[in-house]
């Protein structure tokens, strides 16, 4: 099977690159004018934007299917550069998959559409607070429904949607959870008590590959998490053993962590409070059913994997 990569210099996209390519997959990378494209040496590439859908037709042309793994992560980032790279941009990789007659369309959303100022206890894909907390959740839902609805006969859509993604190759949180440590430590809300959700990218770029082989109804969106659940402390006390930083330090409760981010005592996002203070946990069911997707790293493997990419190419400190 051809297929195209959004955001294929990405940590996301790069990953589901090596996924596609290790099952035999031919894959075709859509990169951005200028970005770091050196790990796609060996991977056909074509240079262009999301804001342009006639060079997205011309790179699509081909191709069986269509991953969309580009997008900003950065839960600060410009309202306006939100709407123009998730909604615009998703808009127009659906056109160019449409006019170029691909027969599938995978899109990576995040669990975080679901994200609000409280728990989120073993959530299936339908349950979902009125409106998402923040505009980069906003944008990335709107999204994500604009790809659910414009499937239809010989075009088939499938939304994934992973929680906290880590693992080597991370240029999304690791750089800001480094920054945390070098200044005493990850922080921890509310004692870090609380169940946190997270897909290992190797276990997300494995459900990409189960989406592009399964033959399931258009529009489906599907939670894909690790197998394991932990408390954000154990989770990020183990990252930062592992990759030799200072271990977790307090935010205080969650209330004050709440409160000083609002007021810009902290540099803690609002988000990520709200994500480290507030239960998330998931379940795929669905995605099991449909796909056949079982998450193929452990936790302990995960570690193992980040800690070697670390030592490689960051340098333990």
């Amino acid at each position: 099977m051809r297929c195209l990569v959004t955001g294929a210099t990405g940590f996301i996209g790069g990953a589901v690159v090596r996924s596609l390519e290790a099952a035999g997959h031919e894959v075709v990378a859509y990169v951005r004018e200028g970005s770091d494209s050196r790990s796609l040496q060996q991977v056909e590439r074509i240079v262009g934007d999301l804001g342009d859908p006639n060079r997205l037709a011309v790179a699509a042309a081909g191709c069986d299917a269509m991953v969309h793994a580009a997008g900003i992560a950065d839960p600060a980032a410009d309202p306006d550069a939100l709407g123009w790279v998730h909604i615009a941009g998703t808009e127009n990789v659906i056109n160019a998959a449409r006019q170029a007659g691909c027969r599938r369309l995978i899109h990576i959303s995040c669990a975080d559409v679901t994200l609000y100022e409280g728990p989120r206890s073993f959530w299936n894909e339908e349950q979902a607070p009125p409106r998402p907390f923040g505009e980069l959740a906003s944008s990335k839902l709107h999204a994500e429904e604009l790809v659910r609805v414009s499937g239809r006969r010989g075009f088939r859509t499938t939304a994934l949607r992973p929680a906290l993604v880590w693992g080597p190759g991370d240029t999304t949180h690791l750089p800001a959870w480094r920054a945390e440590a070098d200044q005493g430590g990850i922080r921890i809300v509310g004692g870090g008590k609380k169940l946190m959700a997270t897909t290992f990218v190797g276990n997300l770029a494995h459900a990409v590959l189960c989406a592009v082989q399964a033959k399931v109804t258009t529009g489906n969106v599907y939670n894909v998490v690790d197998t394991e659940l932990s408390v954000s402390r154990d989770f990020f006390t183990e990252l930062s053993a592992a990759l030799g930083w200072s271990a977790p330090r307090s935010a205080g409760p969650y209330r004050w962590a709440w409160i000083s981010s609002r007021t810009g005592l902290s540099s803690l996002h609002l988000s990520r409070v709200i994500r480290r203070g507030h239960t998330s946990a998931f379940e795929m069911n669905r995605a099991k059913q449909d796909l056949g997707y079982e998450p193929v790293v452990t936790r302990e493997q995960g570690m193992a994997e980040l800690a070697a990419w670390y030592r490689e190419t960051q340098g333990a400190r």
